[in-house]
């Protein structure tokens, strides 16, 4: 049996682990206890699963019958009462469960296992569904790591589909070769050479072939982006340099400051002959996109050194707005990690990069005047109290020392100025994001210990930044099964904390030399029944004639935007905020925020009958970012392989699937709704259309990466690429001549044949590129589909380039094992397994055909 292990080890006694947390005395050491856990059924009664949790006793002693408790993550609602009667169940928070031995547990002898049965909310299909993060606590204040969990895999029909009802296939190599058999290999000249897709592309005849000393011109104006320029192409390439801004005449690339015929100032020209470049910006964002498209082009032709085709070049981005968003709270990313992607931004012309640096799980930039919100809020551990950090959450654990798992560590002030400068060189603009009022907890717990220890210390006004009402009595729970949340927006103290914390952030973007021009504040997912029971509620509204409990968001905004106003500062933040709640649960667009705020448009699952958000917004005055979650959220898996991580609430979020975005026939986009079933003819019928003067209105397209389950080294990278290519491609390039189709047929054949082009291009130009430039990264290799058709052994990948290896004896294949080019006769006992390879020898997942 093949099965899934996150770690393995063989431990028969504790061994102690070299990580002491500086904050407390907790230390901790590796249980001798293995955890299995093995789906039973998605398709249980009243919407539910069942697991079975089994506790393996590899160590010596018994685990005895009282003085511990198991601790874990689960994001799947355990249901406390469907454990068997010898354990008890308890929620802490969040997504933190505790199992203690009751009264009828007897002790776990050495070699013994224990298997525990119980339900849990909803539907697991996924290993990253599994709880995760186990520690045992003793009495004796002693921590102990479960580091040998095992998922069991995923086989049968109600372990691999939500319901009966689940449409979507699953990833077999038979359904993943039919497929990939809509695509055909290109050859290399047939393929765009530049991504994203120029505006105008014209290719002449002969080369520019590379001196061996490469002379570069510029003007003035470009000679930052020229030097840039000059250390890419030695480190990239070798090439030898000699810049100049004097020497016009006989230089072999020349960077031109000079009108380009268009209004934006990411425009730029190319003129390349076989004797000279030129090109053309009239700013310097256009210098540098030119700069990452001359990079782009070079090619290596072995005994001929480096060459560009002549083409002529004019290209300027169909948007304004070109961004990706990071997560860095539910599991936090260094320093490294963000300017990497702010290269791979840079290079593929993204220029907004919104940085979501708070939530409840974490707070992940230093606020000088409020050191507690990193102290605090930017760590996570096992905790009673929460006094000195928050609980654990997604799998990480006990330990609470920065660096020691994703769930602790934050941005010093010179880290995140630094990352400042680091984005404006690449014409990065940074948006960072302070999510409130919902979504705050880290904020909450760490102002309620400045509070306590202000006012322990007899200081006149403790509660001067207090994020919590201690009076306000109302009962709520938070999607991610929270109920405490939430700010208290009826507090004058929570004005002065988002001073406080505004004024910071708005001069270390000025220190920077990156003015900051918008922040998002969130404002997604307030849950309802918050502020209901607040007495200071009560007394605003009735001071302010608010009548719905809802609006009291709509007024923290107006204030938060009355405070931006002056500083020239626009306030942007997830759909929620240009809408108004009524008391049945309706949603009603909200005038007053357009044009003083912009809305980030996620909630469009195909099927849901939100769809038309972001087009209703637009006709109502609002610019708005499309970030629709059923096409540029990337913490959604690839597919439905149980193997493959991310969550799946959205859609099987595919390679293909940004790519395919058309904007401006939205409704165009779908065809089935999230579990694979074919939406109603007419179910866009009443839904809004873009109105062509709202066009404007939409400033572009941004992917998200939420990091609930990006746990691991190299994820981030996983789920972002190759899918950020298809977002920066629809991004600059725009609307397609295919997206303007109407016809469902005639739409359909014709994205499918750019489609085509596109996977060729990643597969053989854009995904090598990446490997040359960067080291060991990590993006996404496609498994092979393949099948055995007459004796033959058939297979095919989703991103034509990309080399299959394969073996017959069932191991795993090697760089150094055989080609596939063509069907390969087999005699009928083989165990055939195959797996895709990037230029450097790096596998992606394997596929076994049986």
């Amino acid at each position: 049996m093949i099965v899934f292990t996150i770690l393995f080890l063989s431990i028969f006694t504790p061994l102690l682990l070299s990580c002491t947390s500086q904050e407390s005395d907790q230390k901790f050491s590796v249980s001798p206890v293995e955890i299995n856990w093995k789906l039973n059924s998605n398709f249980e009664p009243d919407n539910k699963l069942s697991a079975t949790l089994t506790l393996i006793n590899n160590g010596e002693e018994p685990l005895p019958a009282d003085g511990w408790a198991l601790y874990f993550t689960s994001i799947r609602i355990l249901d406390p009462d469907s454990f068997p009667d010898d354990y008890t169940v308890s929620h802490i928070n969040g997504y933190l469960f505790k199992l203690e031995p009751a009264e009828e547990f007897e002790p776990i002898a050495p070699g013994e296992r224990r298997e525990i049965e119980y339900l849990a909310q909803f539907f697991a299909i996924k290993s990253s569904d599994a709880p995760e993060g186990f520690y045992f606590v003793f009495d004796d204040e002693s921590i102990e790591t479960v580091e040998s969990v095992t998922i069991l895999p995923f086989e049968t029909e109600e372990q691999l589909n939500r319901s009966p009802g689940d449409n979507i296939p699953v990833p077999t190599p038979e359904v993943t070769f039919e497929q990939n058999e809509r695509l055909t290999k290109l050859e290399r000249d047939q393929l765009m050479p530049v991504t994203p897709t120029p505006a105008s592309y014209t290719r002449n005849e002969g080369q520019f072939r590379f001196p061996d000393v490469l002379h570069i011109y510029t003007d003035d104006a470009f000679a930052v982006n020229t030097a840039s320029l000059g250390s890419t192409l030695m480190r990239e390439h070798g090439v030898d340099i000699n810049l100049t801004t004097s020497d016009k005449q006989s230089a072999d690339i020349r960077i031109l400051q000079a009108d380009t015929g268009s209004e934006s100032r990411e425009a730029y020209t190319l003129e390349i002959t076989p004797d000279y470049i030129n090109l053309t910006a009239s700013e310097k964002p256009g210098a540098f996109y030119g700069i990452q498209t001359l990079r782009s082009l070079i090619t290596d032709r072995g005994d001929n050194g480096l060459a560009i085709d002549a083409a002529i070049i004019d290209d300027e981005p169909a948007f304004p707005y070109r961004g990706m968003h990071l997560d860095v709270s539910r599991n936090f990313h260094g320093v490294q990690d963000v300017k990497r992607l702010l290269d791979i931004m840079g290079t593929y012309k993204l220029n907004k990069f919104h940085f979501h640096l708070t939530d409840d799980e974490g707070w992940r930039i230093a606020i000088e005047e409020l050191p507690e919100l990193t102290e605090i809020g930017g760590r996570r551990g096992h905790t009673e109290t929460e006094d000195e950090f928050m609980i654990p959450a997604y799998g990480s654990g006990p330990d609470p020392t920065p660096n020691n798992s994703f769930g602790s560590g934050w941005y010093s002030r010179d880290e995140y100025i630094d990352l400042l400068k680091y984005a404006a060189e690449r014409h990065i603009e940074v948006i960072p994001e302070i999510d409130v009022p919902g979504h705050a907890r880290a904020a909450i717990i760490a102002m309620e210990h400045r509070y306590e220890r202000l006012n322990e210390a007899g200081d006149d006004h403790p509660d001067r930044h207090r994020l919590h009402d201690p009076e306000d009595v109302s009962s709520y729970r938070s999607i991610q099964n929270y109920t405490d949340n939430v700010i208290n927006v009826c507090l004058e103290s929570t004005y002065q904390f988002m001073d406080v914390v505004i004024d910071e952030l708005i001069d270390m973007h000025n220190e920077a030399g990156a003015p900051l021009n918008v922040i998002h504040m969130g404002g997604d997912e307030v849950p309802r029944g918050t502020w209901t029971d607040s007495p200071a509620c009560k007394d605003l509204m009735e001071k302010e004639q608010i009548e719905n409990v809802r609006d009291l968001q709509t007024y923290f905004f107006e204030r938060l935007i009355r405070k931006l106003e002056p500083h020239s500062i626009t306030m942007a933040g997830w759909e929620e905020i240009a809408f108004r709640e009524e008391n049945d649960g309706g949603m009603t667009i909200n005038p007053d925020f357009a044009g003083s705020s912009i809305p980030y448009v996620w909630s469009n699952i195909w099927g849901g009958g939100t769809e038309d958000r972001a087009y209703a917004l637009a006709n109502s005055g609002y610019d708005v970012v499309m970030s629709h979650a059923s096409n540029f959220y990337f913490d959604m898996a690839y597919d439905k392989h149980w193997k493959e991580p991310g969550f799946y609430w959205a859609a099987m979020l595919t390679t293909e699937v940004p790519f395919s975005f058309a904007p401006f026939n939205l409704f165009m986009n779908a065809r089935d709704d999230n579990y694979g079933n074919p939406l109603a003819e007419d179910h866009f019928d009443e839904m809004e259309n873009l109105e062509n003067d709202a066009r404007d209105n939409i400033l572009g397209l941004q992917g998200q990466l939420w990091t609930e389950t990006v746990n691991e080294p190299g994820r981030m990278e996983y789920m972002i690429l190759p899918r950020l290519l298809g977002l920066a491609e629809r991004a600059w390039a725009g609307q397609p001549e295919w997206g303007d189709l109407r016809n469902r047929d005639d739409f359909e054949r014709e994205r499918l044949a750019a489609w085509n082009e596109f996977a060729n291009r990643l597969g053989s130009v854009e995904l090598p590129r990446l490997d040359r430039l960067y080291d060991e990264i990590n993006y996404r290799i496609p498994p092979p589909g393949a099948v055995i058709r007459d004796g033959s052994l058939h297979a095919n990948i989703a991103l034509p380039g990309i080399t299959i290896r394969y073996t017959l004896d069932g191991s795993e294949p090697t760089e150094n094992s055989p080609v596939y080019s063509e069907p390969v006769e087999l005699s009928g006992d083989e165990t055939v397994r195959l797996a895709g390879f990037s230029k450097t020898g790096r596998a992606g997942r394997s596929i076994l055909v049986e």
